[in-house]
């Protein structure tokens, strides 16, 4: 029997990437999984590769209904919500502070940030009800210290981890927890993007973007989805239950605090 054995894991963003490595480990200890995402068929697809017993409901993260609906549909499927994994949001765009918009600004943050607040919103009154819970936001490395020309990124993932320790204050006494989950560089399509977009701002060939990240990482290794799955997994048991407000770095030694 696996650690998370009949419980009901939402994982936002779980169609692709970095959640889809999260829900695909807590299916493996357990779980059912809800896989949220604005991109419906990938969701679909996801839930079925997992195998029998989850769920897939499309979800935008930028709408309280989005968030409502979620909630109403996992309770009809499932009849209780035990963990809640944001994980939802696009990554950085890098851009000299000068010619960043408002409106890439707000955008950034309208996902990242408000996203984890809506969806959170909904799902915390269950979770009271139940005297239980755990809720695992993903943050970033840059959410802990800056990195140039991702000035709304950064300040998105910063304001993760402040929502996190409050909800971990707030929340103790329903006996739910809140924690961070730190990515350092992934192999997934989002920061192969955004490595080809350093590397052409500097003048660098790819290759050399790549190597220039790897460097900065003292085991010289990406990351990889399943790495922040295991990590996720560990958090939602049993054997967490007295961490809350912490933020862990799943980032080969990137950040040290």
């Amino acid at each position: 029997m696996g650690d998370l054995e009949n419980r009901v894991v939402i994982v936002t963003g779980g169609a692709r990437g970095i959640g889809l490595g999260i829900a695909e480990a807590v299916a493996e200890q357990g779980a059912r999984v809800v896989v949220a995402d604005i991109l419906e068929d990938e969701a679909e697809e996801s839930a079925k590769k997992l195998g029998n017993g989850h769920l897939a409901v499309k979800h935008d993260v930028r709408k309280a209904e989005s968030a409502k609906n979620l909630v109403e549909t996992t309770l009809e499927k499932f009849g209780r919500i035990d963990v809640l994994v944001n994980n939802a949001g696009v990554g950085p765009n890098p851009t000299p502070i000068q010619d960043l918009t408002e409106e890439e600004y707000d955008r950034v943050l309208d996902i990242n940030l408000r996203g984890v607040f809506l969806t959170t919103r909904a799902v915390v009154p269950h979770l009271i009800k139940q005297q239980s819970g755990r809720i695992i936001n993903i943050a970033s490395i840059v959410g802990q210290t800056g990195f140039a020309m991702i000035v709304p990124y950064a300040a998105s993932k910063f304001a993760v981890i402040g929502v996190t320790q409050c909800l971990a204050h707030e929340l103790a006494p329903y006996g739910i927890t809140a924690n961070n989950v730190c990515p350092g560089i992934v192999e997934t399509a989002l920061h192969s993007r955004v490595v080809e977009q350093f590397s052409a701002m500097q003048g660098q060939t790819v290759e050399e973007g790549w190597d220039f990240f790897r460097n900065r990482i003292p085991l010289h290794r990406f990351q990889t989805p399943r790495d922040l799955g295991e990590m996720v997994a560990f958090l939602a048991s049993d054997r967490a239950k007295n961490i809350t407000g912490a933020t862990f770095n799943v980032d080969g030694g990137w950040e040290m605090h």
